[in-house]
């Protein structure tokens, strides 16, 4: 049944019907078959209680990362149902203009985790991880939690957290026995014995991206790039109350539809990874035919622009798409040709380039 619902994916021409195969499979049913296929009740209940990461590790990133895909799935739900109420007229005005920009933020932040944890789940996947290595991470994790959490309450409270002061402790013994080979997530010369050096020993995201892109296909590449242009915008939009640049959308059914777009693109590429992470710890074989046969590279087609498509510049100015160019991390940039020069236009026509976020497909 999957196998055969495989081939008509993506090939739909109504909008509904893009959607509703395009997202529901990647952020919701394909997330829920593949954690259960992974991971049984009684797992998650150890997980919980065990921050030495003893038990299961590859079947917990498993698990987590799919719970993951599936809170980004309950937030385009929400902006399926809630936002459609209103017209793009209507989002940037008044009290619009503040449930826009509500679905705005929420929008960025799911792509920003999906992208975070895309490119974690690469390099897991590239590598080809055994257990060790991801207990490892999670005890690096779970050390510069606990040690994050207790240094606040000393300084802020003047007070120790015992039961922090001793999972530290436990976790540093526990790293001190187990042996790894030069793990792609750690920064070089730190040492977890170090108090000065525990916040510094994962590598940033930024750093894992860089190593990534070189290696990934062309059109990963290019998604994984103009997604990256959204995610530094990210933090400008969440924390920019007053005073700093404006980088909020305009066309928000669109472009919010866009972000999440981008999201389930990454998720289905996610689900891969996270098949290759537990080839030996997922038993279901017609989940994994099923994440194997997906085909998202790219964008869906009402996404995509090229030479020669017709498009509204900052939501104002029809122009025509006459070149485009690639940066080393594959961002694109669109040059335009302008249809409409008319004198009465309060606008600078010497500006021919953009970036995607600036430019909306019209239909021909």
């Amino acid at each position: 049944m999957i196998k055969n619902w495989l081939f008509n994916l993506f090939k739909k021409e109504k909008s509904s019907d893009i959607e509703e195969d395009f997202f529901r499979p990647i952020l919701f049913l394909f997330p829920n078959i593949l954690k259960e296929s992974a991971s049984a009740n009684t797992d998650v209940k150890d997980w919980e209680k065990d921050y030495l990461s003893k038990n299961k590790n590859i079947e917990k990133y498993i698990f987590n990362a799919c719970e993951a895909l599936q809170i980004s799935g309950i937030s385009y739900q929400k902006y399926k149902r809630e936002l459609e109420r209103y017209s793009d007229e209507e989002l940037n005005q008044k009290t619009g203009r503040i449930v826009g920009r509500n679905f705005e933020v929420e929008a960025r932040l799911t792509l920003r985790r999906i992208l975070e944890l895309f490119v974690e789940s690469w390099h897991f996947a590239e590598v080809r991880s055994n257990e060790n290595i991801f207990r490892h991470l999670f005890l690096i994790k779970n050390l510069k939690a606990f040690y994050s959490r207790n240094s606040s309450a000393k300084e802020f409270c003047d007070f120790s957290l015992e039961f922090d002061t001793k999972a530290i402790s436990e976790i540093r013994t526990e790293l001190d026995t187990l042996s790894v080979q030069n793990p792609f997530y750690l920064v070089n010369n730190k040492d977890f014995k170090k108090d000065g050096d525990i916040k510094h020993l994962l590598k940033s995201f930024r750093n894992l991206l860089e190593e990534a892109l070189p290696k990934m296909s062309d059109g990963l590449r290019t998604m994984v790039g103009e997604s990256y242009q959204l995610y530094a915008e990210t933090s400008d939009v969440i924390h920019g109350f007053s005073g700093g640049p404006n980088f909020n959308l305009r066309n928000y059914h669109r472009e919010i539809m866009g972000l999440y777009a981008r999201s389930a693109i990454l998720a289905s590429n996610i689900l891969k990874y996270l098949v290759i992470i537990g080839e030996n710890n997922i038993n279901n074989n017609d989940i994994k035919d099923a994440i194997n046969g997906l085909k998202t590279d790219g964008l869906p087609r009402n996404f995509v622009l090229n030479v020669g498509d017709k498009v509204l510049v900052l939501g104002q100015i029809k122009a025509e798409i006459v070149e485009i160019s690639q940066s080393k991390y594959k961002c694109k940039k669109y040059k335009v040709k302008y249809d409409d020069k008319r004198g009465d236009w309060n606008w600078s026509f010497e500006r021919e380039w953009f970036v995607i976020k600036e430019l909306t497909k019209l239909s021909n």
